[in-house]
């Protein structure tokens, strides 16, 4: 369990709970999927008392991050090889329904938080080690920032919870200098076609983005 440094995923909305500190972990890849979650060793990491702890565990075994089997306790969840495939089948039906209406309804405000966000994807030094989780997560925050206000928040909510799958069973694989470059180009593409309000080429475009993800993470997750 490498200590990598933390990065707090934009989707974890009870910033500070214990919960949003274990699933930080999880993404992060200081656990990894199999890894034993001990009450009291996490009560110890996060100062806090065990009773949390075991209220942030059953949240996690709710939502499918954490499986707890009798007499060996808690583990990060194992995810099966084709979660990726479905998981990737789901965002492209969500992605495209949630940005058609950001297209129309966003702000300029809000345009130049994203772009902010694509600053920081082109100051990323691709030879750091985190490279990979940074990007990642300014990924996530990029994306989060477009569909979070959406009136259709089961819609949000099913996206949200997809997203964080992705985090979890990729966490411990790293993305390559060139897939982040590709990433990088395909963001600025997007909103560029955002400043345009072409409903058409963005959807175009963003489909393109996210099936060349769905191909990467298909060919290198672990099996």
């Amino acid at each position: 369990m490498p200590d990598n440094q933390i990065f707090t995923s934009p989707l974890l909305t009870e910033y500070g709970s214990v919960y949003a500190k274990i699933l930080s972990d999880i993404t992060n890849a200081y656990f990894i999927s199999g890894d034993r979650l001990v009450t009291t060793q996490l009560a110890q990491r996060y100062n806090t008392s065990i009773n949390p702890v075991r209220e942030a565990l059953k949240q996690l075994q709710g939502e499918g991050f954490v499986h707890v089997a009798q007499n060996s306790g808690a583990r990060v969840a194992k995810f099966e090889t084709n979660t990726t495939r479905d998981v990737f089948e789901i965002l492209q039906l969500l992605d495209p329904y949630l940005m058609e209406w950001f297209v129309e309804e966003h702000t300029a405000e809000r345009r130049d938080d994203l772009k902010r966000i694509l600053l920081a994807m082109e100051e990323i030094t691709l030879t750091d080690p985190q490279a990979h989780v940074l990007y990642r997560h300014l990924d996530t925050e990029f994306h989060w920032l477009m569909y979070k206000d959406h009136y259709n928040k089961n819609a949000v909510e099913l996206w949200r919870r997809n997203r964080l799958i992705l985090h979890v069973m990729h966490g411990s694989l790293k993305l390559s200098s060139r897939r982040i470059e590709q990433g990088i180009t395909e963001h600025k593409l997007l909103l560029n076609l955002l400043e345009k309000r072409d409903v058409a080429g963005t959807l175009e475009t963003l489909k393109a983005h996210i099936a060349s993800s769905g191909r990467y993470w298909s060919r290198y997750q672990v099996r």
